[in-house]
């Protein structure tokens, strides 16, 4: 008899692999030759906010209302980076100032450091500490990219969001076997 149980890893992880996925190819420019760039900004920022940002908050909340009551780890990473997929998504939509949000990429990076710290010394190094490695290199890309406008790093931020997407899979595969 198939049983089936739910798992919002599998929800969160889903989120993140879409939207890394959408904002890598868009980095490295793949499919985006002759876009328009406002329609394109919007449409990378509703992803952002419904994938990024509600999957992960769902899959959150899921956990700290419904899930293992040890695992509070997993609430805070899929809490912040909810929040900070809405975040990115809304500035994509409204626009801001870049150097401020790569003033809260620094803020992330300091949070997501510490998120690497805690999976690498808990046995969590493949898939999740490693993804978070790259997150972290992301991060400081786009820190750099953000805020001196560089097009050659904000590209390879773009390599570093797909290679998060690919090493998230090995995250999400499990919850389909």
């Amino acid at each position: 008899m198939f049983q089936y149980v739910s798992s919002p890893l599998a929800l969160s992880v889903f989120g993140l692999f879409a939207t890394v996925i959408c904002f890598g190819l868009e980095q490295i420019g793949v499919g985006v030759k002759g876009a328009d760039p406002e329609k394109l900004q919007k449409s990378l920022g509703r992803i952002a906010i419904l994938f990024g940002g509600v999957c992960q908050l769902v899959g959150a909340a899921w956990l700290a209302f419904g899930g293992p009551k040890e695992d509070p780890f997993h609430v805070a990473v899929f809490g912040f980076f909810g929040f900070f997929w809405i975040l990115v998504g809304l500035h994509f939509i409204k626009g801001g100032d870049k150097k401020v949000m790569a003033h809260f990429f620094f803020t992330g990076l300091i949070l997501c450091a510490l998120f690497t710290l805690y999976a690498v010394t808990h046995d969590m190094l493949w898939p999740l500490g490693i993804d978070l490695i790259v997150i972290d290199v992301l991060l400081i890309s786009l820190i750099i990219g953000w805020y001196t406008g560089n097009k050659a790093v904000n590209k390879f931020a773009g390599l570093c969001n797909i290679a998060i997407g690919i090493i998230s899979f090995f995250l999400l595969y499990p919850n389909f076997v």
